[in-house]
C-alpha cells in the first residue's frame, strides 16, 4: 500500500454543526485522519440550541473542550415551573451526584461552534467551507462521494466511511436511501434573544405555561435572555417584533417585563422524526440527520452529541484496527434506543405544557407542586433532562451496575477517584472484602503483569464516591467502554489467580486487540 493511500483521511463528515465537529475532534484525538466539509459557513449567528447538560459537559472532556465551554458559557442549575404564573414546581440540578458537572450551561450555539472549530483546528483539523456532497455509491469496501468544491468544480472521492452530520434536510441521508418518517408539530415556536429590563442573569430558567400557551425564559449571561414562546393561534407571521413579546410576557409571565435590545428573532416548526436506521452499511447518521425532536427540555443538540462520541470511538478502533469491525453494528443498535427515550420524553413535556382544559391543567399541577415537595419530580425528571441516565442495553431492576449504564466517573482528576481513559478501556478492579489479603495482592500483580501497558491506580483508603454504593461485595474486574458505559463485570478469586488473568484478558480480548486498558485498583471505604 502506497503512502498517499495509507495516509489519506479515511473518514467524510459532511456537515460542521456541534455534531460534526465533536465526531471530528474524536476521530483525530484518536489518530484518525478526516475530511469534515460544510456547505455554507454558518446559516446564522442566531441558533436554536443553548443548553448543554451535565453529561454532555463530560463526554466533552474526551476531547477536551469541557471545561472551555464551561468558561464560555453561563451556569446554569435549576429550572421552575409556573402555571397562570404562580409557581408549581422546581427542579435543581445540583443536586446530581456521581457527576463532574452538576450543573448545565447556557451557551449560544455559535459561541459552542467557536470553541469546537478552535479545538478542531489545534488537533490539526480544518473544515472545508463552501463545499457541498452532491452525492454517492458505497461498496463492501468503501464508498465513493461526488463533492462540489468551492470553485464550482466537481470532485470524486474515496472513503472508507461517510457521516452524516449535516442536519434535518441531511443530503447524505437522501444519496443513501435512508427512510425519515414522523410529524410536525401543531404548534410553531418563537425565539429571540434578548435584554430583559431590571432582570438579572441568575442561574435559573424558568417555563410559564398557561392555557392559552407558554413560555421559557433561559439565561445567557451578560444580561441577556432566551425568550421563547409557543406561537398564538391565527398569528401567521415569520419574524416577530417586540411588541409580539411583550405581548405574551404580559399574559404568561408574572410582573411586568419589558424587552431591551434585541439580537435577532425568528419563527420555527418542531418535528418529530427518526431515519428507520442510523446505519446503512459503511454510511452513519448523527445528530439532526438521524433525528428530530421537540424543543421542550433543550435535549436536540446534546443527544447529537452522544451519537458523536457513541460513533467516534468504535469508529477510530475499528479504523485503526484495535476493534473488530462489527462493533460499529452497535451505533444503531444503541442509539436508536436512546434517542427514541429522549425523544418521547421531549414531546410528553410538550405536550403538558401545551394543556389547555382546566382539568387537565389542576391535575397537572398538583402533580408539579406534589412532585416537588418530594423532590419526585427532581428525582424523575433531573437525571433525564441531565443525560446522566443514558443506558445502553436492558436496565437495572436492583441497585447493582449492569451493562449498558453510565460509570459515574469521569475523564478529569476529581478528588482522587479513578480517571477513565480516552483511547482504550478502563478496568476497574474491585476487590470486595478481600482487600489486603496476601492472595489478593499476588492477583493484582498478575493482572499487572497481563495487562503490560495498564497504570494501576490503588486509591488506599479513599472512599470511591458514588460508584461505591453500587459495586458488590464480591470482587470483580469492570470493564469500561471509552465512552464511560460498562461494558461488562467479570468475577475475580484471588485463591485462583490463573484461572482468573486469563478470565479478564479473553474479556478484554473478545472487545479488540487495541492497547492495553488503563486500570484503576479499588478499594472499599473504612
Amino acid at each position: 500500500m502506497s503512502d498517499d493511500v495509507r495516509e489519506r483521511p479515511r473518514v467524510l463528515i459532511v456537515g460542521a454543526g456541534p455534531v460534526g465537529m465533536v465526531l471530528a475532534c474524536e476521530l483525530l484525538t484518536h489518530g484518525v485522519r478526516v475530511d469534515i466539509i460544510s456547505k455554507l459557513r454558518r446559516e446564522s449567528p442566531h441558533s436554536r440550541a443553548t443548553i448543554l447538560w451535565p453529561r454532555v459537559l463530560e463526554l466533552l472532556d474526551r476531547v477536551g473542550v469541557g471545561r472551555k465551554l464551561v468558561e464560555s458559557g453561563h451556569y446554569f442549575d435549576q429550572m421552575n415551573y409556573y402555571s397562570q404564573k404562580k409557581l408549581i414546581g422546581l427542579i435543581r440540578f445540583d443536586r446530581l451526584r456521581g457527576v463532574t458537572y452538576p450543573f448545565a450551561i447556557t451557551i449560544p450555539q455559535w459561541r459552542t461552534e467557536q470553541v469546537l472549530e478552535s479545538h478542531l483546528s489545534e488537533l490539526g483539523g480544518a473544515i472545508a467551507y463552501d463545499t457541498t456532497f452532491v452525492g454517492g455509491a458505497q461498496d463492501p469496501d468503501g464508498v465513493d462521494c461526488v463533492l462540489q468544491l468551492p470553485d464550482g468544480r466537481q470532485e470524486k472521492r474515496r472513503y472508507d466511511y461517510v457521516v452524516g452530520a449535516d442536519g434535518h434536510k441531511s443530503a447524505v441521508r437522501e444519496a443513501f436511501g435512508f427512510e425519515f418518517a414522523g410529524r410536525t408539530l401543531r404548534t410553531r415556536l418563537a425565539i429571540t434573544d434578548a435584554e430583559i429590563l431590571g432582570e438579572t442573569t441568575s442561574s435559573e430558567a424558568a417555563y410559564y405555561l398557561t392555557r392559552g400557551g407558554n413560555m421559557v425564559l433561559a439565561p445567557l449571561g451578560d444580561g441577556i435572555f432566551r425568550v421563547g414562546a409557543s406561537v398564538p393561534d391565527g398569528w401567521t407571521g415569520d419574524q416577530p417584533d417586540r411588541a409580539f413579546f411583550e405581548k405574551l410576557l404580559a399574559e404568561r409571565v408574572p410582573g411586568n417585563r419589558r424587552l431591551g435590545e434585541m439580537k435577532f428573532s425568528g419563527v420555527f416548526t418542531a418535528h418529530v422524526r427518526s431515519a428507520g436506521r442510523y446505519a446503512r452499511g459503511r454510511v452513519y447518521l448523527t445528530g439532526d440527520a438521524a433525528h428530530a425532536m421537540s424543543p421542550s427540555g433543550a435535549q436536540g443538540v446534546n443527544t447529537g452529541i452522544q451519537d458523536a462520541v457513541n460513533l467516534g470511538w468504535k469508529l477510530a478502533g475499528v479504523v485503526r484496527g484495535a476493534y473488530p469491525a462489527d462493533l460499529l453494528s452497535t451505533y444503531d443498535t444503541e442509539r436508536r434506543p436512546a434517542v427514541d427515550a429522549v425523544a418521547d420524553l421531549s414531546t410528553r413535556l410538550a405536550r403538558i405544557g401545551l394543556y389547555s382544559s382546566r382539568r387537565k391543567t389542576l391535575a397537572r399541577d398538583l402533580a408539579y407542586r406534589v412532585g416537588s415537595g418530594t423532590r419526585a419530580l427532581e428525582k424523575l425528571l433531573a437525571p433525564r433532562l441531565a443525560q446522566v441516565d443514558t443506558h445502553y442495553g436492558p436496565r437495572p431492576r436492583r441497585g447493582g451496575f449492569v451493562p449498558g449504564e453510565r460509570v459515574p466517573l469521569g475523564w478529569l482528576d476529581a478528588g482522587g477517584a479513578p480517571v477513565l481513559a480516552v483511547h482504550r478501556y478502563t478496568v476497574l478492579l474491585w476487590p470486595g472484602l478481600q482487600y489486603g489479603h496476601d492472595a489478593w495482592v499476588s492477583l493484582v500483580a498478575a493482572l499487572r503483569g497481563e495487562l503490560t501497558a495498564a497504570a494501576v491506580h490503588d486509591l488506599g483508603g479513599r472512599p470511591t464516591g458514588p460508584l461505591l454504593p453500587r459495586l458488590p461485595r464480591t470482587a470483580h474486574a469492570l470493564l469500561v467502554r471509552p465512552d464511560g458505559h460498562l461494558d461488562a463485570m467479570v468475577p475475580l478469586d484471588a485463591h485462583r489467580s490463573a484461572d482468573t488473568v486469563r478470565a479478564v484478558a479473553s474479556a478484554l480480548g473478545r472487545r479488540g486487540t487495541g492497547p492495553a486498558p488503563e486500570a484503576a485498583v479499588l478499594r472499599p471505604a473504612v
